[in-house]
């Protein structure tokens, strides 16, 4: 597991690692020191230590020169020193830039090409249908396979059911895999440029131009596919409810870090609240308000459910449609009494990254954003918006918004391997990547960095004071 992070944003793409950030500025530094140091060991060097003063007397020395030639050698020792540093430190970080640069030149061809073999895939239905045939014949010789192995012993199919279980979770845990996701994702909207039989190359810029963002409008006709097809419940009012917590309240004391914003997070699940707020006062006596949206509780296709974190509000959000879950948080901000133009960090976890990102990018709020493992590419964000992105390469979740687009608008994105290029460890989770934990763990190593891209998201924790309220919500959908 890993520790390094990568962070990208400032508008332009910069790549560079902790370790790689840390170094270059430690070279700067050092190379000052051995300047500012050479500077004094070359006036002393000018000095006359022809008389050197010995007891009550001063006596001639023996060589007067002999002091003076080794301070101007150690000076010169030091000013090589001083060069060689500062241009070493200079070219790490430079380095980093350009391989920002670089990254995003490749990543650039591999959306093009994607773009480009996604609209061939949809002008020529017969490509597509051969892949569903040769899915469709892989998935057949591998339920007679298994239906043979369970007919000479109940182990072996156990066995069998164990390995592709196994093989799948590493799968969905490798970065190739990741990648994979993030370019079909982003190819999906030239695929249905091409299959609605529209000219090659209008692409997302061109749909843009006419309020539609390729890989939302994907997810819009995605949308109407399940609904004709009957696999999402149907879109339904929701209502949201305070939790009242058991007990007395303890005194709530601000949150300060990543971590903390993480610790805090709603997990939902049955008759659990999905949001969570808090308010403050900062240092003028300004109210800071902090909103929490949790992450996708149903994640099957039930023919019924009350659960507005479900399936339908995943692809809603993304295809910036209005999403049961986001009504639910807007519905518990309104309870709370949260008032428009309010300070307000939103903080989101998978889906309640998509909601808080949503709402904050309305402008309806003095906002900030702080999302862990959410799939937020569709969204457009003013560029002034503060916001911090946090995602694991071996995370498939947030790749399910394509493509990152070459402009973050100010935006800081950071990423960690948590497997090095290997498999996962064993267990039940068939995302690991996505764990919530794991992102706490992730949250840790933001919180020890000293990238100054990290802070503007939190600033509004600065400077807070006293003890806060805190709501908790519950909403579900009220179905007919």
């Amino acid at each position: 597991m890993s520790d390094d992070l990568t962070i990208r944003g400032g508008g332009v793409v910069a790549v560079a690692t902790e370790d790689h950030l840390l170094l270059g500025a430690l070279l700067l530094e050092l190379g000052e020191a051995c300047a500012s140091w050479a500077d004094r060991v070359e006036s002393v060097s000018t000095d006359d230590v022809s008389l050197v003063p010995v007891g009550p007397t001063i006596v001639p020395q023996a060589d007067p020169g002999a002091g003076s030639g080794a301070a101007a050698k150690a000076a010169t020792s030091l000013r090589r020193a001083s060069d060689d540093a500062s241009r070493l430190g200079g070219h790490l970080i430079v380095g980093a830039e350009q391989y920002g640069e670089l990254e995003r030149m490749v990543q650039s061809l591999f959306t093009f090409t994607g773009g480009a073999a996604g609209w061939v895939l949809g002008a020529s239905p017969l490509i597509p249908l051969g892949v569903l045939a040769a899915v469709g014949e892989v998935t057949l010789i591998r339920t007679v396979f298994r239906g043979m192995l369970g007919l000479l012993s109940s182990g072996l199919q156990d066995g069998f059911d164990e390995a592709s279980v196994k093989t799948a979770r590493e799968l969905m845990s490798s970065p190739a895999f990741v990648a994979l996701v993030r370019g079909v994702v982003s190819g999906s909207d030239e695929f249905l440029i091409g299959a609605f039989g529209l000219p090659a190359m209008l692409d997302a810029n061109r749909l843009s131009e006419q309020g539609i963002t390729g890989v939302a409008f994907a997810a819009a006709v995605a949308l109407r596919g399940v609904d004709r097809a009957g696999l999402l419940t149907p879109a339904a009012p929701v209502r949201t409810v305070e939790v009242k917590a058991q007990g007395a309240p303890a005194p709530l004391k601000p949150p300060t870090r990543y971590e903390d914003l993480v610790e805090r997070m709603p997990h939902g699940g049955a008759g659990s609240p999905q949001i969570r707020i808090e308010r403050y006062e900062d240092a003028s006596g300004a109210d800071q308000w902090i909103v929490w949206s949790g992450g996708t509780i149903e994640t099957g296709f039930p023919e019924t459910s009350t659960e507005p974190f479900d399936n339908r509000s995943n692809v809603n959000a993304v295809a910036g449609l209005e999403a049961e879950s986001a009504e639910a948080t807007l519905q518990a901000m309104r309870l709370a009494g949260v008032p428009d133009g309010a300070s307000v960090l939103h903080v989101g976890y998978s889906q309640g990254g998509i909601i808080a990102s949503r709402i904050a990018a309305s402008g309806t709020y003095d906002s900030s954003v702080v999302t862990f493992g959410s799939p937020v590419e569709s969204v457009d964000f003013a560029e002034d918006l503060p916001r911090t992105h946090v995602e694991h390469t071996e995370d498939v979740i947030p790749a399910l918004s394509g493509e990152r687009r070459d402009s973050l608008n100010g935006g800081t994105v950071v990423q960690r391997s948590l497997y090095d290029g290997g498999p996962p460890p064993a267990g039940d989770d068939p995302l690991p990547a996505h764990n919530l934990d794991r992102y706490r763990e992730t949250a840790r190593l933001l919180d020890q960095s000293s990238e100054e891209r990290l802070t503007p998201a939190i600033d509004p924790l600065a400077g807070l004071t006293g003890t806060g309220d805190v709501w908790q919500y519950r909403a579900d959908k009220v179905l007919p």
